[in-house]
């Protein structure tokens, strides 16, 4: 099995990734953790956390996803290339999105004509320069607020996209995505 990789940032939400990192280690899968420099990133939470390797030292072919948690600013992620040029390499591959995070994906063109979840609210990404058409298929945060899915996240090709409310049903989710089945049970579902 290919390995998961994760994409961390300063300010990332941890907890919105802990259940599926703890399902893909439940069943002995390897996951490497990137960020933009090899320096530790400070999570939301005040956490430190040492990444495994820079986004420049990857072999892509090791991989067969990305996991990436949300934040609650991505204002300097979203408009560094490196990182989303990183994104753009899982093109094809399982990606999880969730929170802000699938707005990094909106940006990196892998959300072009897909159904996806974020969030934000479209007006605010309005302001940001995004348009109605890149725009048309997001569920914002509103929206999943007022009127939630079932599920708890979209899938729509090989991307799941979700809110951070919603963060066990994505875990669960995106982690059947890539070949791990773990009882909804085992986190209260």
């Amino acid at each position: 099995m290919k390995k998961t990789a994760v994409l961390i940032y300063e300010g990332f939400c941890n907890f919105e990734i802990s259940v599926a990192l703890e399902c893909i280690a439940l069943k002995n899968r390897e996951i490497t953790v990137f960020a933009k420099s090899p320096d530790s990133i400070k999570s939301e939470d005040g956490l430190r956390v040492l990444p495994d390797k820079s986004i420049y030292e990857i072999d892509i072919d090791e991989y067969g996803s990305l996991l990436i948690p949300g934040a609650a600013d991505i204002r300097d992620v979203i408009e560094d290339e490196d990182i989303l040029n990183f994104i753009r390499k899982f093109d094809g591959k399982v990606i999880g999105a969730i929170s802000i995070a699938p707005i990094l994906l909106l940006k990196s063109g892998l959300l072009s004509n897909k159904e996806f979840m974020a969030g934000v609210n479209k007006e605010d990404l309005l302001e940001e320069g995004f348009t109605e058409t890149e725009l048309c298929k997001m569920r914002d945060w509103n929206e999943c607020v007022k009127n939630p899915t079932k599920d708890g996240y979209v899938i729509d090709s090989n991307i799941i996209t979700s809110v951070s409310f919603e963060f066990v049903k994505f875990s669960l989710a995106f982690c059947k995505m890539i070949g791990i089945d773990i009882s909804p049970k085992s986190f209260g579902l």
